[in-house]
C-alpha cells in the first residue's frame, strides 16, 4: 500500500530545491521519502529500493524493487507528483518491478504527416509518436479500433490519416465503408474512388450500407466453412474491408427518436456481429464517437475491440468507457494528444494531415487509384416503416 504524507506543497519544493542541483534519481528517492511511499513493517518503513538504472539516448530507466504488500497498480496516480517533482515527462511500467522512464524532451505539439511513414504491403498505421519513436498499430493482430474524446481535438484527423495511410499501402486490396454520420461533410468527397464502395450520412443510409456488409459477411462465413479457414490472416486471401463510423452516437436508439429508432436498432446490432466475427473474416471496423457513453458505445461492439484510442476526455467517466480506465480527462489540451491502449497506455501525438496533401498524394498515383474500376452499388432509399435489428431493409433495386 502507498501511504500518503499530508505534507504542504511548499514543503515538498523546498526539499527538491537544495543548495546544489539534485540528480533526478536522488529526487526520485526523495520524493518516495516525502510522500511515503511504501509500506510499514515493524518500526522501520520500507521504501522502493533502486536496484539499476540504464541510460538511453533520451531518456533515463530507473528500476526499482517493491516491497511485499505495496500493490503496483497503485503507482499510477503517483505519476503527476513525480512528473512535477522532476519537471520531466514520465512513464511507469511494471514487470515484476517498478521501472520508472524519465525522458529529457517532452512529446512534440504537433507533427505533420508525410509518406515516408507509409509501410507498403502492410495493414499497418502510425498511431503517434511518443517519446521511444514512432507507434504502429496493425490490424492484422488488432483488427478493430474503438476511437473517442471530446470535438476538434483529433478523432477525423486521426480517421483520415488511417484511411490514407491504409489506402496507399494496399491501393488494389481495399476497401472502405464510411459511416459518416455528420452529413457526409468529411469523407463524402471521397466516394469517387473505387476502394470507397459508400459513404453514408444518415442512420437510414447507415442501415442500408451495414445490411449489404451483413449480407457480405454471411456470404464469407459460408466460403470460409467450405474451404475451412478460421482466420483471414492464414489465408491467401488478399481484401480486407473496412466499416468507419464517425459518430457512433448518431446510431443509439437510446438517443436519436422517431422513425430512426428503428433503424439505429440494426445498426447497433450490424456492428456488433460485425465487431463479434467480422475480424477473422477479414473485416475491420473502425468506431469512434465525441460522446462516449454506454449509449454511443454498444457494450458488443466494446468487448470485442482490443485496440482504443482516447483523446482528450470531458469527464472521467468518458475515458472509462474507452480506455476501461481513467487518464483521458487529464491529458493536456492538445490538438491530437492521445491515450492509445492495447496491453498498456501509451501516451502519443497524433500526426496531422489534411484533404490538401490527401489529394495531391493521390493525384500522383492516379493511374493505380482514380483509374481504378470498381462497381458500386448506391444507396437505396426506399426506406420501410416497420423496422427493427430484426428486420433488414428493403433489397436494392
Amino acid at each position: 500500500m502507498i501511504e500518503w504524507l499530508a505534507i504542504p506543497a511548499i514543503a515538498l519544493g523546498a526539499a527538491l530545491i537544495p543548495g546544489k542541483k539534485m540528480t533526478d534519481e536522488k529526487k526520485i528517492q526523495q520524493i518516495f521519502e516525502n510522500r511515503k511511499v511504501g509500506i510499514n513493517q515493524g518500526e522501520n518503513f520500507l521504501h522502493p529500493i533502486l536496484i539499476r538504472k540504464y541510460n538511453h539516448s533520451t531518456y533515463t530507466t530507473y528500476i526499482y524493487s517493491l516491497p511485499l504488500g505495496v500493490p503496483s497498480e497503485a503507482f499510477e496516480t503517483f505519476i503527476p507528483v513525480l512528473k512535477d517533482g522532476l519537471n520531466k515527462d514520465v512513464e511507469i511500467e511494471f514487470d515484476d518491478v517498478l521501472k520508472i522512464n524519465v525522458f529529457e524532451q517532452g512529446l512534440p505539439s504537433s507533427w505533420n504527416y508525410d509518406d515516408t511513414l507509409l509501410q507498403a504491403d502492410t495493414w499497418e498505421i502510425p498511431v503517434g509518436k511518443n517519446h521511444k519513436g514512432i507507434l504502429y498499430h496493425d490490424f492484422e493482430k488488432y483488427p478493430h479500433m474503438l476511437v473517442g474524446g471530446v470535438t476538434r481535438f483529433g478523432k477525423t484527423v486521426l480517421i483520415k490519416e488511417t484511411f490514407y495511410t491504409l489506402l496507399m499501402n494496399q491501393i488494389k486490396n481495399v476497401e472502405f465503408y464510411f459511416l459518416d454520420l455528420k452529413g457526409g461533410l468529411e469523407f463524402g468527397k471521397y466516394e469517387g474512388l473505387p476502394q470507397v464502395k459508400a459513404v453514408a450520412s444518415d442512420v437510414f443510409e447507415a442501415a442500408e450500407v451495414l445490411s449489404d456488409i451483413v449480407d457480405d459477411l454471411k456470404k464469407r462465413e459460408k466460403m470460409f466453412r467450405a474451404k475451412g479457414y478460421t482466420n483471414i490472416v492464414d489465408t491467401p486471401i488478399k481484401k480486407r474491408t473496412f466499416v468507419i463510423v464517425d459518430e457512433g452516437a448518431e446510431l443509439s436508439p437510446n438517443i436519436i427518436a422517431g422513425e430512426g429508432k428503428k433503424y439505429a436498432k440494426f445498426c447497433q446490432a450490424a456492428l456488433s456481429e460485425i465487431s463479434r466475427i467480422g475480424g477473422g473474416l477479414g473485416l475491420r471496423l473502425i468506431y469512434c464517437t465525441q460522446y462516449p457513453t454506454k449509449e454511443a458505445v454498444p457494450m458488443q461492439v466494446k468487448m470485442n475491440i482490443v485496440a482504443r484510442i482516447s483523446f482528450i476526455a470531458a469527464a472521467q467517466i468518458a475515458s472509462m468507457v474507452i480506455l476501461d480506465e481513467k487518464g483521458a480527462e487529464d491529458l493536456p489540451s492538445t490538438p491530437g494528444r492521445a491515450i492509445y491502449k492495447i496491453e498498456k497506455k501509451r501516451v502519443v501525438q497524433v500526426p496531422y494531415i489534411d484533404d490538401k496533401y490527401m489529394m495531391e498524394k493521390m493525384e500522383e498515383r492516379e493511374n493505380e487509384i482514380i483509374h481504378a474500376t470498381a462497381n458500386r452499388k448506391p444507396v437505396n432509399d426506399n426506406r420501410p416503416t416497420e423496422y427493427d435489428e430484426n428486420t433488414p431493409p428493403a433489397a436494392n433495386t
